[in-house]
């Protein structure tokens, strides 16, 4: 989240956070974002969508990284390697300081460590976990 935001950040992107399909829920179209986050409208003067009118909204293409210009049936299965290979594109172009020609950039990778610590503080700061989140992370901090 923090590699996505910072990009969006530097290129005046809108930050959408599409967490739909999460393994975390038994409900493939609910925005897992939500579910565990208290909804925000914008972090550090980005513009976040990230809540369930994202089921509504259509994103614009073409897409980077390409794979995501493919028809929606050639995309509901996404190998290991292709996460890699996206991955590793993403961090080019997140690292490269440049933007992307592609209306959508989807980050879709886990590129954790590929952003700096301010960035990550910045999240930190601007997300709060749900009332009944928080309520069980201070039970489990408080049991251990």
């Amino acid at each position: 989240l923090a590699a996505a935001w910072r990009f969006a950040e530097r290129t005046g992107r809108k930050l959408v956070i599409d967490w739909r399909g999460s393994c975390y829920l038994d409900q493939p179209f609910t925005n897992a974002f939500p579910v565990f986050f208290e909804p925000v409208q914008d972090i550090a003067g980005v513009q976040v969508i990230c809540d369930d009118q994202i089921n509504q909204h259509s994103f614009p293409g073409p897409f980077f990284p390409a794979w995501w210009n493919r028809p929606a049936i050639d995309c509901a299965y996404r190998p290991d390697e292709q996460i890699f290979r996206e991955r590793d594109e993403l961090d080019q172009l997140f690292q490269s300081g440049q933007d992307s020609d592609a209306n959508t950039v989807v980050c879709d990778a886990c590129l954790m460590w590929r952003c700096d610590e301010e960035a990550e503080r910045e999240i930190f700061r601007s997300i709060k976990p749900r009332s009944q989140v928080q309520a069980r992370i201070d039970a489990i901090f408080r049991e251990h």
